[in-house]
């Protein structure tokens, strides 16, 4: 039996969602590896692309069911989440404590974009938030939308113990969220993060309501945009604020390129292994 071990980690694995979907967008095919080795990776790569990517997925790092369940809830029509129900291995856990494991700026890929995006979850003091969005980033596009479970569990796949997903997801639908497309300079995903940041503390949020959810790397916010707002949406903003950039977009795809290296297809090169195996607490990507 293959002993379970993380994959390559939540900014390898950023680096290749943004090949896919820089890729898709400047030149109509997806840049992304055509062969992870960990199933999960694999996986995890398929639903955040919204099955744009959906690379071959190897044995290493996870039992022979698991590959089989990863495997099958990839190739759904839209890549889905296998449930979060008992299961007889860790593998999965094992490697979505990695994922999701605080990981310092620098070691998320972080080249040039001008599009990101925020939603505005249940219950959040709307105008004020967007007040502050619009003092540093352009709103251009805006709408409201009820998520369903299915919608939090393609956000957010990697979140782990049925406990926690199940709260997330009873706060995450329990009202409507306003999803804003922003635009900005070069540096407007990590602007974003840090204004998130601010907003949540001067709002006093707590560790699950905390009222506004911003992607800090490039590759999740095209994800994000795509996914909440629509691929229309994402292909005309991209149209509108990248393409005209084709050295930035070469540059990006560049730097994840770099940020990717040699070696990527190797899993169990990242995350903690914990003896105790508990139900993810909330923290800082939702």
């Amino acid at each position: 039996m293959t002993a379970p071990v993380p994959g390559i980690g939540r900014g390898r694995l950023a680096a290749v969602l943004g090949l896919a979907l820089d890729g898709q967008l400047s030149a109509g095919r997806s840049a992304a590896p055509s062969l992870l080795e960990h199933p999960w990776d694999a996986w995890w790569t398929a639903v955040r692309s919204s099955g744009l990517a959906r690379p071959a997925a190897g044995t290493t790092g996870a039992c022979p069911q698991c590959a089989e369940r990863a495997a099958a809830a990839a190739s759904a029509a839209v890549p889905e989440h296998p449930g979060h129900g008992e299961r007889a291995c860790d593998c999965h856990r094992i490697w979505a404590q990695a994922m999701r494991a605080p990981v310092a700026d620098t070691q998320l890929p972080s080249p040039g974009q001008r599009l990101t995006l925020a939603m505005l979850k249940p219950g959040a003091p709307v105008r004020a938030i967007r007040s502050r969005l619009r003092s540093v980033l352009r709103e251009v596009h805006v709408t409201t939308r009820q998520l369903t479970a299915a919608d939090c569990d393609r956000l957010y796949p990697d979140a782990y113990g049925a406990s926690f997903v199940a709260e997330r997801t009873d706060y995450l639908t329990s009202g409507s969220v306003q999803v804003v497309v922003l635009a900005g300079g070069p540096d407007a995903v990590q602007a974003g993060a840090a204004l998130k940041r601010t907003v949540r503390a001067d709002l006093g949020a707590g560790v699950l309501v905390n009222h506004l959810h911003m992607p800090d790397n490039p590759a999740e916010a095209l994800a994000d945009i795509a996914q909440l707002a629509g691929w229309h949406v994402l292909e005309e903003a991209y149209r509108r604020w990248e393409s005209s950039d084709q050295r930035g977009v070469s540059a990006r795809m560049a730097g994840y390129r770099a940020h990717l290296g040699p070696g990527h297809r190797t899993a169990g090169m990242v995350g903690p292994q914990r003896r105790h195996l508990q139900d993810e607490p909330a923290e800082h990507r939702h």
